[in-house]
This record gives C-alpha cells, sequence and structure tokens, in this order.
C-alpha cells in the first residue's frame, strides 16, 4: 500500500505526465521488452523495463485494455522499491535507476485478461515522461494454440476508374490477432498508398484483417513489377512472415494512347469530310443556280 507522500509525489508526476504517453510511447530512450506474450489462464507473465535517461529514478507501470481505452497505473519502482495501487497482486523486482532492469510479473492471468502493458520512466519537477513501447499480453482459450494467417493479394477491380489501381491484401483464418501488414514493390517496401485496417477483426474463432495499396495505373500496368503483402505474425515462440505477391499487367496504357489517337485523327479527318462535302455541295448548287439563272437570260 502507498504511504501518503508517496501519492503526492506520483499525483503531482503523473498530472503532468500522463498527457505526453502518445509523442512518447515510441521513444528510443526507454526499452521494453518483450514486444508479445502468449499466456495460459491461471498463469503470470514478466515483462522487463530499462532506461538510458540520467538522473530518472522511477518507473511506473500501466496497463490497458485489449480494445483500447484508458489506460490504468499499477504502480511503481521507487529506485529499488515498489509500490503498487492498491488491489494489484502483481510483483516487481530490480531497480528503476539509469541502466538498470525492473521487471513486472502480473498476477494470475484469466481468460480474457488480453491488455497491453507499459512502463515509463520519469522524474519529478516537470521532466518529460518517456514511454516504452508496450507488450501485447494475449491470454489465450483453452485448448488453442497460435495458427499463422493465409494471405491472398487480390488485383484491383475492372471498373476501378481513373489514374490509381488499389490492390487488396487479405489475411485470414489466424488466432490470435499478433499481426502487422506491410507492402513491397520489387522487394523494397512501399510506405506511401497505403492503408491498413485499425485492427484485426474476429469472425468465429479466427481473426482476419486487410490492406490496401493504391498505385498509378503506369506501375500497375508494368509486367516488371512485383507486388508482395509481406503479414507479421507472433506464433508465441518467434515472428514469422506469410507472403503473398502478385505481377503487373500487360500495359494497355500506350496501346490505349494510340488507340485514343488514331480515333482522334479519324474523327478529325470524319469532320474534314464533312466539311469538304458540305463546300462541295454548296458549289455544286451555286453552279446550278448559275446554269438556270443563265438558261433564263438565254431566253
Amino acid at each position: 500500500m502507498w504511504r501518503k507522500e508517496n501519492i503526492m509525489i506520483v499525483f503531482s508526476c503523473v498530472a503532468f505526465n500522463i498527457l505526453l504517453v502518445s509523442v512518447s510511447s515510441q521513444s528510443d530512450q526507454v526499452h521494453q521488452d518483450p514486444p508479445e506474450i502468449y499466456s495460459q489462464p491461471g498463469t503470470t507473465a514478466t515483462i522487463s523495463c530499462r532506461h538510458e535517461l540520467q538522473d530518472y529514478n522511477r518507473i511506473l507501470w500501466y496497463r490497458q485494455p485489449g480494445g483500447g481505452g484508458r489506460m490504468t497505473l499499477l504502480g511503481l519502482m521507487n529506485v529499488d522499491q515498489q509500490q503498487l495501487e492498491d488491489g494489484v497482486t502483481a510483483k516487481m523486482s530490480g531497480g528503476a535507476m539509469k541502466g538498470q532492469t525492473c521487471l513486472f510479473t502480473t498476477e494470475e492471468l484469466q481468460l480474457g485478461g488480453t491488455a497491453r502493458y507499459f512502463c515509463a520512466a520519469y522524474r519529478c519537477a516537470n521532466y518529460e515522461a518517456y514511454f516504452g513501447q508496450g507488450t501485447k499480453l494475449t491470454v489465450l482459450e483453452p485448448n488453442r494454440t497460435a495458427i499463422p494467417p493465409t494471405v491472398r493479394v487480390l488485383k484491383p477491380s475492372p471498373n476501378e476508374g481513373g489514374q490509381t489501381r488499389t490492390l487488396v491484401c487479405v489475411a485470414t483464418d489466424f488466432y490470435p490477432d499478433h499481426v502487422s501488414v506491410s507492402w513491397t514493390v520489387n522487394g523494397n517496401k512501399r510506405l506511401s498508398g497505403v492503408a491498413t485496417d485499425a485492427a484485426a477483426t474476429r469472425l468465429d474463432d479466427f481473426y482476419r484483417i486487410t490492406s490496401r495499396l493504391t498505385v498509378y495505373v503506369k506501375e500497375w500496368q508494368n509486367r516488371g513489377k512485383d507486388f508482395a503483402c509481406v503479414v507479421d505474425f507472433f506464433n508465441g515462440t518467434e515472428t514469422v512472415n506469410r507472403i503473398d505477391s502478385i505481377r503487373g499487367v500487360k500495359g494497355r496504357l500506350l496501346f490505349e494512347r494510340k488507340y485514343l489517337r488514331i480515333a482522334q485523327n479519324a474523327k478529325l479527318a470524319y469532320c474534314a469530310f464533312i466539311v469538304k462535302s458540305c463546300v462541295y455541295g454548296a458549289f455544286v448548287v451555286f453552279l446550278l443556280w448559275k446554269l438556270q439563272k443563265s438558261r433564263k437570260t438565254e431566253k
């Protein structure tokens, strides 16, 4: 249980620093491991945190529900003394000074206890708090093991118009939802034009996620281009990837331009023919009129 003076210290620091969670969550000053964990119901999990910040001597631990939402403070390591929030039965060990490792061991996990855990190094007097990248912890359902995804890349819809085309990557039939999706073009990672679902969607007993890559028509209509969707999946021991790819189609752009040019030339020729025909017709009418007038004059 916390002492009153510690509560005041933490409140004054956290009130200022909690607003910095989003901007500090990727700080390279704080090293949190592992990034992902699978656990069985009734077991515990241990997460480590270490920072490289001079004079920072406290590490806070937070828990965020698996579906997102507000982070809950679990406790802190003050130099080498653990101080837990009321009702929290987790354990901490190690130290919170620069270069030291602080270990956080969860309480016994229950089904539905999936969450993200974050550590944060801080010191008072309005110093910025630095957060680790977080640890995603999933409590597996009974008698279930990790199953990697099946990945498929779909070519653009034939009804898609404009100057761009959209490729769709669909990853299905995986469990649990520890995946990340990226795209490569001829082996080079592509960042622009990529839109991926914010989170995987559960369908029955498995998960599904989609990602879209938008490219220009000229790039898609190039058989030398290889578009690959890479899905990284954590299997409980290591991260493995599943890949599917599709090649660009035979370019029709030059043919289409040539066809349009021929069509435009034909249209112009036809218009010229019509104009000439009209002029010729007018000339014939004029001659007939002159001929008739001449005959009337002779009479």
